[in-house]
């Protein structure tokens, strides 16, 4: 059976590429999708750029069997299939529904219309990568209920597949006098890395660790709105601690060679769709720490790593829309970050029971062969 895919990003290698041994995979021409050359023309003609995001179609009809997407929507006859973070169609009208105290959707045709792609024989089914996104999209559905059946009939859930990462947990954990650890974000503001920084400053006082920081510090212009100068400026300050490693680009390898050095890994995030580090992390008997948003508590508990509760709307996401709410965001992911690190440090017999736990949990609910066996569940549906 041949898979065609449109990318070869990150989320593609991570939640597609690969995944059914008994597949071929294709990269498809961007030039054979409708919305990408109407984009381009725009842009040599008119010097203005066009949404495409979310939407494909062929010119040509590719010689494969199944088309699979990630958070785009196909308006071709070739039977599909999409993956997705958030909800589909990941359109401007809908992608930051709910990113609000209260979330809500302004009912609009753009939608409608993909809605009804959906619902076509053609589409496969839509997979969410965690039920927190299955409860966006379920939401999104209630506008319109013309389509709600028949698209809540094709979603699935089908959390990300993940290898075990074999290290010598217990050699790690004979030796607590000084703590290793890391912290894996590109988006360090965004990921809670300078809320983290203020808390080990002030726990330096009294405790030894090291911290290896993994990230190119990119900003983010929708949640922080940090700048790129504030961000270079975070990362020269770090760069003159002397208990700080920092790494940027380096290859996936190497971050996963400074996961196993870890004790403990940190994600205290203000917005994330997944937390794919997370899962590094506990493969490698790598107990996180990490906030309660999103899709994160699906995959970190208290039995193999540890919460920060932040405050959050009905759909999972952090409450940062106004300067209060950014403010007690920070207050609250200090505060509860500071005595977990606290708790660890005073009691780090709890380590090797957590790392356990976390391998014990990749096992059980990222299994490769069982998300393999998923996959093709919705593929023989073609």
């Amino acid at each position: 059976m041949k898979i065609g895919l449109t990318q070869n990003d990150y989320p593609i290698k991570r939640n597609i590429l690969n995944k059914v041994s008994d597949c071929e995979y294709v990269f498809l021409r961007k030039n054979n999708n409708l919305f990408h050359s109407l984009s381009t023309l725009k842009k040599i003609v008119l010097r203005k750029k066009t949404d495409i995001e979310g939407r494909y179609f062929f010119y040509q009809k590719p010689k494969i069997d199944i088309l699979h997407l990630y958070n785009d929507i196909n308006y071709s006859s070739q039977k599909w299939v999409t993956s997705f973070e958030t909800l589909v169609p990941r359109f401007p009208e809908t992608k930051n529904d709910h990113q609000q105290t209260e979330p809500q959707h302004i009912r609009n045709k753009k939608t409608e219309n993909a809605l009804r792609q959906i619902g076509k024989k053609s589409c496969l089914g839509i997979i969410s990568i965690s039920q927190a996104s299955a409860n966006i999209q379920l939401e999104l559905l209630k506008n319109y209920p013309d389509f709600q059946e028949i698209v809540q009939s094709k979603l699935s859930v089908i959390h990300p597949s993940q290898k075990i990462i074999l290290r010598d947990s217990q050699e790690i954990y004979q030796n607590t006098e000084s703590f290793n650890l890391v912290f894996v974000g590109t988006q360090f503001h965004l990921k809670g890395g300078v809320e983290m920084i203020e808390v080990l400053k002030k726990l330096r006082e009294k405790y030894k660790f090291r911290l290896s920081i993994i990230s190119s510090f990119k900003t983010d212009h929708y949640v922080t709105k940090v700048t790129e100068k504030e961000a270079l400026e975070t990362k020269e300050m770090l760069k003159k601690e002397d208990w700080i490693e920092i790494y940027e680009n380096i290859p996936n390898e190497k971050v996963i060679e400074l996961i196993k050095q870890a004790h403990v890994g940190l994600l205290p995030t203000w917005s994330d769709t997944y937390g794919f580090s997370v899962l590094e992390m506990q493969a490698a008997g790598v107990p996180v720490i990490t906030t309660d948003i999103r899709a994160l508590p699906e995959i970190n508990n208290e039995s193999c790593g540890w919460l920060i509760h932040l405050p959050q709307n009905r759909l999972k996401q952090a409450l940062y829309f106004t300067a209060e709410q950014r403010e007690e965001l920070k207050k609250t992911l200090k505060v509860q970050l500071e005595n977990i690190l606290e708790d660890i440090f005073t009691h780090p017999e709890q380590l090797p029971e957590k790392s356990r736990n976390s391998v014990e949990r990749i096992r059980k609910d990222h299994d490769p062969v069982i998300f393999s066996e998923k996959l093709k569940a919705i593929y023989s549906k073609a």
